[in-house]
């Protein structure tokens, strides 16, 4: 364990950090996922386009290789993404044009309301309780961390949870790069807790989770054509699986008894439905929770 001074200190900072950076730090990376999705959408409709003229009557198949595939798996996102109702109406009228059968779909507003989503701007009472969760959660990791190197790089983990939970909460995504850093401070987090075999444990783990969420998309194409376990989840779960290591069997029961519970709690109340999405966040938030929780305790 750290001294309790230094786990204070540590706690200020997750109150700054929780004020100013998480909210800060939440709308850029929105931003940037926001534009990526955008590029990514405007050239695979247009490569859509000519594949269907240069195809007439053939759809592009997304276990194809090379660009036929990557034309099928956004055919098949779009698809699902359209049937859901999370489309723009721009984005409805394109995909008509392009020979989608969109008549009496419901839309997900406008480009320009869908653009507002993917920006966070943060109240004082939404910055206040990002602050103390944030402070509380530094605190814990710096007082029960091994050393400070453990701390250090297990407080950058939170940080980087808390970023993706904001995301995820605002606009149904995690972007890339808080995958990222959770996965660096994750490698370091374990290097400096359990040494070189955590390391490896972490890396078996992701390795595990991310194959076993391929193969359920996979097997369950036929009812949820966009994945069931969406792209920025898995990536978020196999960073999660390296930062927790030997920790990640119980921060993945944790993880799912959680999303469970919530599910079934939701469809009791009517506030949901059996098939719908749910942001996952708030519950992969858990999973590193548990997860570090088990391998500090075992350090």
């Amino acid at each position: 364990m750290m001294p309790a001074f230094a786990a204070l200190a540590v706690a200020c900072l997750g109150i700054v950090a929780g004020w100013l950076a998480v909210p800060w730090a939440s709308n850029v990376l929105l931003g940037r996922a926001c534009r990526r999705a955008d590029s990514w959408w405007d050239d695979s409709l247009r490569g859509y386009a000519e594949f269907k003229r240069a195809h007439a009557g053939s759809e592009p198949d997304g276990r194809a290789s090379g660009l036929e595939g990557a034309l099928g798996i956004w055919r098949d996102d779009a698809a699902a993404s359209a049937l859901s109702g999370s489309l723009t109406d721009e984005r409805l009228r394109a995909m008509g044009e392009a020979g989608f059968e969109v008549e009496g779909l419901p839309s997900a507003g406008t480009d320009e309301e869908r653009s507002r989503r993917f920006s966070v701007q943060a109240g004082r009472g939404q910055r206040l309780l990002c602050a103390v969760l944030l402070g509380a959660s530094f605190c814990a990791a710096t007082f029960f961390a091994p050393n400070i190197g453990a701390a250090a790089a297990l407080c950058m983990c939170v940080g980087a949870m808390a970023v993706a939970l904001v995301c995820d909460l605002r606009a149904r995504t995690i972007p890339l790069e808080a995958c990222a850093v959770l996965l660096l401070a994750g490698v370091l987090f374990q290097a400096f807790a359990a040494g070189l075999e955590g390391v490896l444990c972490g890396v078996l783990a992701a390795l595990a989770l991310g194959g076993a969420a391929l193969g359920a998309n996979r097997m369950l194409r036929a009812r949820f054509p966009g994945g069931a376990i969406g792209r920025g989840d898995v990536r978020c779960m196999g960073a999660l699986a390296v930062a927790t290591g030997s920790g990640a069997v119980c921060g993945f029961a944790a993880c799912y008894a959680l999303a469970g519970l919530a599910a079934v709690l939701g469809c009791a109340a009517k506030r949901i439905a059996w098939n719908d999405g749910v942001p996952m966040a708030p519950f992969l938030a858990a999973w590193l929770a548990a997860g570090a929780a088990t391998v500090l305790g075992a350090s």
